[in-house]
């Protein structure tokens, strides 16, 4: 459970943060190839080759490690996972003890002793538990659901945050996972994963700890 969180919240923000970055910079090199076509021939190659690749600062982040050790994750998946857990064993004991009344009501049946008032007043309660079961099996389902919540605003929250981390410093900033290997190389001095995972961290403690009563 814990794993599949986390792989799902920062799977599908690495594939957002990407593709965005891909955008920006396929439009940057369209712009620069369609001002290139309207030079002459003999300038067209110092244009391309001088203008394609401008003087940009970028960076990047390593998804694997924010999600090893970014706290809001933890404590996220912590709470899910008791969550997931307890309703787990309600639902397991419902379903226990559905079996037992069926299997009760069915020996009454059998044995056509009981009145059929009775009987159906068994009935209505086994009707009355299979409906109670099929709302917690419903509140599983209602999980995931908010778990795809969490990470589309988990997805709004960095990005923000990244907008106040950056603070002009860089003109990219790109995420790399191992699970999502969009970047096949990276030179370590342009890692600042150790200081967005430190500024993400004391901002979420220091939220955390505001909400304290």
């Amino acid at each position: 459970m814990n794993n599949q969180i986390k792989t799902i919240l920062f799977i599908l923000l690495g594939v957002a943060l990407f593709f965005t970055l891909y955008f920006v910079l396929h439009l940057e090199i369209e712009k620069k190839l369609s001002t290139a076509s309207n030079v002459p021939n003999n300038e067209k190659t110092s244009v391309v080759t001088s203008t394609l690749l401008p003087d940009a600062k970028i960076a990047f982040v390593n998804i694997d490690t924010l999600n090893e050790k970014y706290l809001f994750i933890a404590d996220y998946v912590k709470a899910m996972k008791k969550r997931k857990e307890t309703i787990e064993a309600q639902l397991q004991a419902m379903m226990n003890q559905f079996q037992n009344d069926y299997e009760a009501f069915q020996q009454s049946v059998q044995a056509g002793i009981a009145p059929q008032a009775e009987l159906e007043k068994q009935k209505r309660k086994l009707e009355q538990q299979q409906k109670e079961i099929q709302n917690k099996q419903l509140q599983m389902d209602n999980l995931a659901l908010e778990l795809q919540a969490k990470n589309e605003q988990l997805q709004r929250d960095i990005k923000e945050f990244m907008k106040r981390f950056n603070n002009g410093k860089y003109d990219y900033i790109i995420s790399y996972s191992d699970a999502l290997p969009n970047v096949l190389y990276a030179n370590p001095k342009y890692d600042i994963t150790k200081e967005v995972l430190d500024a993400l961290n004391k901002e979420y403690l220091e939220k955390k700890s505001n909400q304290k009563p």
